[in-house]
């Protein structure tokens, strides 16, 4: 959630954008143990652009 309501603040008027920084937001979590995401936003932004390696980058 906190992802889709970043993506949206900063992303206005592009929704889909927002949605897709939500869910890349919410995959690279997956990756994490524990409750908190600790990716950066330009991790997030990598995989926004198409890195489908599977590879997290760090």
């Amino acid at each position: 959630m906190g992802g889709l309501i970043y993506g949206l603040l900063s992303y206005p008027g592009d929704d889909q954008k927002a949605l897709d920084f939500a869910v890349a937001a919410s995959c690279l979590k997956h990756t994490i143990h524990g409750d908190f995401n600790m990716v950066t936003i330009k991790e997030v932004e990598t995989l926004m652009k198409g890195d489908a390696s599977g590879r997290v980058v760090r």
